[in-house]
């Protein structure tokens, strides 16, 4: 009780202090790095395996594809200086600008030639191999049914790209944005082999910063300017510097000592610190959610099991309350404010509606699914362990979930494995747990990009969820009615429906992000979808 009350008292005086200093420590704003505190470690810097958002922001400040993202999340010519598009929509040529990687060795339609073909490469087990399915011949080379040869891009000359597609996209340059689809230099990938994309001197760039000073498992980093960048002129920040920092006391500490520009902050500091000046809510697309493992744990496949599991979660406490960082709770799988019908305008939440019934509150429908899958399993106790993060944001909404399930559900022990996350994905991937309690962030501006986790055929779908019906609708939004918008919303919008009824994932809450900003940081752009951040226009300016 002490330490709780010493906490509050040192929380009331750091609070005081940012309120009178903002974020000084004393230190001048000029010519000295943008500091910045992340809650996670980076994975591989390969663009073909690389799956999680924080190593796909430093990869969005550091390797550049065709188009990028602006600040409204609307793909805008980066490598491409300029595209030409069939009349069919099926076609498309890229004509490349004067852009060098930085060896110094020109970029070119090679580049993304060998790139894109290796993703589709078996062999490779590329992570987003899926989504070249848009491309003539790229499901049939990603199956091994066709050579890779055959998928349908080409290299016309050195700076001409071309790409054929099986029906039009109307996303397509959106697509191209993404880290998958970013080039690669053949000599320097096969130069070094399996250590390719392992620490910063093992990848090479052509973005705006170089990464420098990661070994592979380094707590720290640095973006620093590329001086062979085609648009290096219009870059700001000579460095950033990056920390991990995983308790928000830490955080709070280095903050107000002037020793970061930018952490996150959750929890009751959240609560604490929202309405204050150097406070930022800032939105992403993305579901936290639970991932049940359905081939080790029978219990999973049990309808009413799952729905005891959701049926006792206050979604709107575990956001508001625990979280209290701005997130919401979750209502559907994709979120308000995400992404709008081409022709209507229309919000996707609001044209699916809330899924009350299957993500409400309701503790006594809890323990009646309960009770009837206890009679359907022959089974009246269960033991499980949630496998998550070991930063203190996860850990709160693991803590939550396991009080609620054990404290509501009679028969239930559930024990709590934290791991740095990128050991936690691994683990993941490799099937080693019961629930799994992670996010799904989108990489692109479309419905599709959250949904993709539901079908069966991706990878991020740890736990292997598979309802035939969503699997059918969401390959139909992605091939057959790819060029029916109409029908390819509603394609969409069945498949959300049908897997929150069916419980297929334990839809927990939108998050939104809580940090605490230095004010003097300026023209930093913060994305909802794909690379969190752009420094490109960062900088530290005087008051």
């Amino acid at each position: 009780m002490r330490w709780k009350k010493f906490q509050q008292a040192l929380l009331v005086f750091i609070l005081a202090a940012l309120v009178l200093t903002g974020c000084s420590g004393g230190t001048s704003q000029e010519d000295r790095p943008i500091k910045m505190g992340v809650k996670n470690e980076l994975s591989t810097l390969d663009t073909l395996i690389v799956g999680d958002i924080e190593t796909f922001s430093v990869l969005g400040n550091t390797v550049e594809g065709l188009y990028r993202l602006d600040a409204d999340n609307q793909p805008i010519p980066a490598i491409a200086e300029k595209t030409d598009i069939s009349e069919d929509g099926k076609t498309y040529t890229f004509h490349l600008r004067d852009a060098k990687w930085s060896n110094g060795q020109p970029v070119t339609a090679h580049d993304f030639v060998y790139a894109w073909q290796t993703a589709v490469n078996p062999d490779k087990a590329a992570r987003y191999a899926y989504m070249f399915a848009d491309i003539v011949n790229g499901e049939a080379a990603a199956k091994g049914k066709k050579p890779v040869e055959e998928l349908g891009v080409k290299a016309i000359d050195d700076k001409t790209f071309e790409v054929q597609l099986n029906q039009p996209v109307s996303y397509f340059l959106s697509v191209v944005a993404f880290a998958p689809f970013y080039p690669q230099n053949q000599a320097f990938v096969e130069e070094h082999g399996e250590e390719y994309g392992t620490s910063s001197d093992k990848m090479l760039y052509n973005g705006p910063f170089t990464l420098e000073n990661w070994d592979g498992s380094s707590q720290t980093w640095q973006l620093v300017k590329n001086d062979n960048y085609w648009d290096k002129d219009n870059v700001k920040p000579q460095t950033v510097d990056f920390q991990v920092i995983k308790e928000v006391p830490t955080a709070l500490n280095l903050f107000e000592n002037g020793e970061v520009d930018d952490v996150l902050i959750t929890g009751e500091t959240a609560k604490q610190l929202n309405g204050s000046d150097n406070f930022v809510v800032e939105p992403q697309a993305a579901t936290n959610l639970v991932h049940m493992n359905y081939n080790k744990r029978p219990e999973f496949k049990n309808e009413n099991f799952r729905k005891a599991l959701s049926l006792v979660i206050d979604r709107d406490q575990l956001a508001s309350g625990v979280l209290a960082d701005g997130s919401v709770p979750a209502k559907n799988f994709v979120p308000h404010d995400f992404v709008k019908h081409p022709n209507t305008g229309n919000d996707f939440a609001d044209d699916a509606g809330d899924v009350d019934q299957a993500l409400r509150y309701d503790v006594e429908a809890a323990k009646e699914a309960l009770d009837q899958a206890k009679k359907e399993l022959g089974q009246d106790q269960f033991h499980f362990e949630i496998l998550t993060y070991d930063d203190s944001q996860t850990k709160l909404v693991a803590q939550y979930l396991q009080g609620q399930w054990q404290n509501e559900l009679e028969g239930l022990t559930v024990d709590i494995r934290t791991m740095p996350k990128q050991t936690a994905l691994a683990e993941a991937g490799k099937k080693n747990f019961d629930l799994f309690l992670s996010g799904w962030a989108a990489i692109l501006p479309d419905a599709i990009n959250l949904l993709d986790i539901l079908n069966t055929k991706t990878t991020a779908n740890f736990g292997d969820y598979n309802n035939p019906k969503v699997n059918e609708l969401l390959d139909l939004a992605e091939g057959e009615h790819a060029a029916d918008v109409d029908q390819r919303w509603q394609d969409m919008i069945e498949a959300q429906n049908t897997m929150i009824d069916d419980c297929g994932f334990i839809v927990l809450y939108h998050p939104y992000e809580g940090h605490l900003r230095n004010p003097n940081l300026k023209g930093f752009v913060y994305h909802s979808v794909g690379a969190k951040y752009d420094f490109r226009q960062a900088e530290l300016v005087e008051n």
